[in-house]
């Protein structure tokens, strides 16, 4: 048995192979439509395409019961149009790939940033900062609009499974900004994070996701893996951890809040000032989504259970 499978190993590798370069093929052409669309054309029908297809697949079982998590006792009618919603806002985000410089853009007044004089005060302050954020709305807006208003931000991200995938979206997320300063998630990637933070470069992090090495607290009252590490850094650096909310206003526009960085409990024990700090992370997260629920992913494993 051992030796049938060493012998069809590389049959198996080749069929992977296959498998990524037609993903790939299949969703480069997908937007590759999006690109030659103007790009309200693009995003809505990004979000029709979706609605259609996404509302019909099993998967929204699952989101279902994320949803009765957060929210218990809400009718799954409503559960329905929360995830409807949903899959809109995940089909303009696809749809609008190609056209994030052009959203970004300070003119096309697409983007509204609130409260951008906390980020003047604290870049007077002479250090980064850590910026936090969810998979809201147009997430891959952070470090666009960062760029286009001259700020520095090198994002923390996990990679997608496909490596032809990823490409072509590091393709269109380095396209408007000439280079995409990217870190993966794990050990190496926080190594590189304390470095870039010491060469006094700014950090994004998305931090709603569920991890394996996470310590569980509270998210919507249900004890939620969640990250301490940006906290850490925070702690060890003295460095700002700044909340940056993502709204979509209706369409491809979208509104960008800069929210008063999370406060550093002095406990006298550091894992403990971490645990604090990144449950006041999870309580602001929570109160975005409460907001606009349908910007949410709810698809992800956020809880240990169901």
């Amino acid at each position: 048995m051992q030796a049938w499978t060493h012998k069809h190993r590389p049959w198996r590798r080749a069929l992977r192979w296959f498998r990524h370069v037609a993903e790939g093929l299949a969703l480069f052409l997908v937007i590759g439509v999006f690109w030659i669309l103007p790009v309200d054309w693009a995003s809505n029908l990004g979000g029709w395409v979706a609605r259609q297809v996404g509302t019909r697949l099993s998967v929204n079982r699952r989101a279902i019961k994320h949803l009765q998590i957060a929210f218990p006792g809400m009718p799954e009618s409503e559960c329905r149009t929360i995830i409807a919603g949903m899959w809109d806002n995940l089909g303009r985000l696809v749809a609008e790939y190609p056209h994030l410089g052009t959203i970004a853009n300070p003119k096309s007044g697409r983007v509204e940033v609130h409260n951008a004089e906390r980020m003047v005060g604290v870049q007077q302050t002479g250090k980064p900062f850590i910026g936090f954020s969810g998979h809201m709305a147009n997430f891959e807006l952070m470090p666009v609009v960062a760029y286009k208003h001259d700020l520095n931000l090198t994002v923390v991200s996990r990679p997608v499974n496909s490596l032809v995938i990823q490409r072509i979206l590091l393709y269109f997320r380095e396209r408007p900004t000439g280079n995409w300063g990217k870190i993966p998630k794990g050990v190496d990637g926080a190594r590189q994070a304390l470095k870039l933070l010491k060469q006094g470069l700014n950090l994004g992090v998305l931090v709603d996701q569920r991890t394996s090495q996470g310590v569980a607290l509270p998210l919507f009252g249900q004890p939620a893996r969640t990250t301490l590490g940006i906290a850490k850094l925070a702690i060890d650096q003295d460095l700002p951890l700044v909340p940056v909310h993502i709204e979509r206003l209706g369409g491809a526009r979208f509104r960008i809040s800069l929210e008063p960085p999370i406060s550093h409990p002095q406990l006298g024990d550091r894992l403990e000032e971490a645990k604090a700090m990144m449950t006041e992370v999870n309580r602001t997260l929570e109160r975005w989504i409460r907001h606009r629920p349908q910007d949410w992913l709810w698809l992800h494993r956020r809880w240990d259970r169901p």
